[in-house]
């Protein structure tokens, strides 16, 4: 599995381009975990990923359909509730990040 699909010191920063994919259409549902800074952060169960069935942890601005994968979990066994608590911690970063409400 490639790594190149997790949190990285230039993240927000634009990177290499892309191989193409597949039409956003066919893109598998966004389940949103919770938004913060400006951010929204999700999970994404993806059966068709070049990896294997994995569970995707994404992070994308609130005003926008762009995300972006900050980590890959391989879908076995209990990998549904690690990714979700991997995207509370995201989540709660972005939180701290925002400061006090």
């Amino acid at each position: 599995m490639p790594d190149d699909n997790v949190i990285r010191p230039a993240f927000g920063a634009p990177r290499r381009p892309a191989s193409p994919g597949p039409a956003a259409a066919d893109q598998p549902p966004l389940r949103v975990i919770g938004t913060a800074a400006g951010h929204r952060v999700g999970l994404i169960w993806d059966p068709a990923a070049q990896e294997g069935e994995v569970f995707r942890i994404v992070v994308g601005p609130e005003d926008d359909e762009e995300v972006e994968t900050v980590a890959l979990l391989p879908a076995t066994g209990d990998a549904e509730a690690e990714a979700e608590r991997i995207g509370f911690a995201v989540l709660r970063a972005l939180e701290v990040v925002e400061g006090p409400i």
